[in-house]
């Protein structure tokens, strides 16, 4: 019984000590320019390194390579995008190469690295939209999980009818999902006012 509680801590404490992706960590120290001032000050930050996240909007496979069109949301420390109810805007990855849309669905959670390529213009259905763009250089589709919450964990040592054992009993436990789908009715805020278009 204790081995089996020892195993049930033990996976908990690996379980809170989450890092970044492999391929989505860059070298200590490495500078990234936020999406706010990417889309607020395009011309000083070119060029500059980001990682930003979020749910997928769209996809859309070119000859060459793949634009995904992402709802942005801020990122956890081990990467992966904090789904919400709104978003301060949007971005567009582009990624060298074809990517399934059946595999990278419109609603999954992605976070990716790259280089910040400056500010086009778009539509978000009619609308029209100024998309940050990222050249992306690495990318993680995140997974749809069952995250189980452990509100609190008891260890009763005594039963009156049985003697002096360890007992343990759980309460307050629940399963949330964690599928980071774009929520119903979430609205990204529209363009940034004097956002600095590209150039180039």
């Amino acid at each position: 019984m204790f081995k089996q509680i020892s195993i049930f801590f033990i996976i908990l404490l690996v379980g809170g000590c989450v890092s970044v992706p492999d391929r989505l960590q860059l070298p200590e120290g490495t500078p990234l320019v936020s999406y706010e001032n990417a889309a607020s000050q395009a011309d000083n930050n070119k060029r500059q390194k980001a990682r930003w996240g979020g749910v997928i909007a769209k996809i859309e496979n070119k000859a060459e390579f793949t634009v995904l069109e992402v709802v942005f949301y801020p990122l956890k420390g081990s990467g992966r995008p904090i789904a919400g109810d709104e978003s301060i805007g949007r971005f567009r990855a582009y990624v060298s190469g074809f990517m399934d849309p059946m595999v990278y669905k419109v609603g999954r959670s992605m976070t990716f690295t790259g280089e910040f390529s400056g500010l086009e213009e778009g539509l978000v259905g009619e609308h029209k939209y100024v998309f940050p763009s990222l050249q992306a250089s690495a990318y993680y589709l995140w997974k749809d999980i069952q995250q189980v919450d452990v509100t609190s964990v008891h260890v009763w040592p005594y039963d009156y009818w049985s003697g002096w054992y360890p007992r343990p009993y759980y309460r307050g436990i629940h399963i949330r999902s964690s599928n980071h789908s774009l929520p119903a009715g979430a609205a990204t805020k529209p363009k940034p006012v004097n956002v600095e278009r590209s150039k180039d």
